[in-house]
């Protein structure tokens, strides 16, 4: 192939051998019928990059533009996380009317070109569905726990490792009051638009009171997390043995990356396991 190519279409693609491309060349394919697509090689690496279009004045979606294009990041974030071979996702919106969002397919070099073609289709797709997804259900996650001096710095520490996972966090202290709600209806406003809720169960605070309403009452998906030889109090220990929905992380502060991102395995998987149940025993949500 010659090196100085670099634009194609899906036919020059598709006679393309692309385990001997150079690796000094980025190649375009350029197709009305295909995502905007550049490639290179890196070693035994397809580096493929996606490129997303907005343009706002022509934006017809129940979404703003921008909204939407945060979630395809968040999107892309989470797929990665859950193994895809997807990754870095990013956004530029120097002109104010145009929204470019890029992101990453990593593919082996001994990929054929109709598979390339295949995969970034069916990349494409993916992330736009788990885009609109994420903003039909929510992909959220309420953080509860003191919240004050030191504690509030544990509390932003678990709201980072979230939202490398690709979570929108609250902080309820962060979030403004309502005139008219009380302190625990505005808990269970956004524990309930949240896919489940992480409550830091260290100190005693406010938690102890509003746990009961997140956990039992509105029934909602419940991760502690508690270090070790430390707990705000002995009362909860028995709901874990009877309550499904709850379940605590003991941890060290050392790890608290790992234990954060093993107890949102177990969220994930129980909120898989209970959706998979309702659609089995539900007729009306049968899939």
């Amino acid at each position: 192939m010659d090196d100085d190519f670099s634009e194609l279409s899906l036919d020059d693609l598709m006679r393309t051998d692309l385990s001997i491309i150079a690796e000094e060349g980025v190649f375009s394919v350029l197709d009305s019928d295909f995502p905007e697509t550049s490639f290179r090689r890196l070693g035994d690496l397809l580096l493929i990059e996606v490129s997303e279009h907005i343009y706002t004045k022509y934006w017809n979606h129940k979404y703003h533009a921008m909204v939407f294009a945060e979630a395809v990041v968040r999107a892309v974030t989470r797929l990665e996380v859950e193994g895809h071979p997807i990754s870095s996702a990013s956004i530029e919106n120097d002109d104010e009317p145009h929204i470019f969002i890029r992101w990453c397919l990593t593919l082996p070099v001994s990929t054929a070109a109709d598979e390339l073609i295949a995969s970034v289709r069916a990349a494409d797709e993916l992330v736009w569905k788990r885009a609109n997804f994420i903003l039909d259900n929510s992909d959220s996650v309420l953080v509860l726990g003191k919240d004050t001096d030191d504690s509030l710095l544990l509390l932003k520490d678990i709201q980072a490792e979230l939202e490398t996972l690709g979570y929108f966090v609250y902080i309820i202290k962060e979030q403004p009051d309502k005139l008219g709600e009380s302190v625990i209806q505005k808990v269970l406003r956004y524990a309930l638009s949240s896919k489940f809720v992480v409550v830091e169960n260290s100190e005693p605070s406010g938690h102890l009171y509003e746990m009961p309403h997140v956990a039992k009452m509105a029934e909602c998906i419940v991760v502690v997390l508690q270090q070790t030889g430390r707990g705000a109090t002995w009362m909860f220990e028995d709901v874990y043995a009877k309550v499904a929905n709850c379940k605590k992380f003991t941890y060290d502060r050392n790890e608290l990356a790992v234990v954060v991102r093993q107890s949102v395995d177990w969220a994930e998987d129980f909120y898989k396991a209970f959706s998979t149940y309702q659609q089995t025993v539900l007729p009306w949500m049968t899939p």
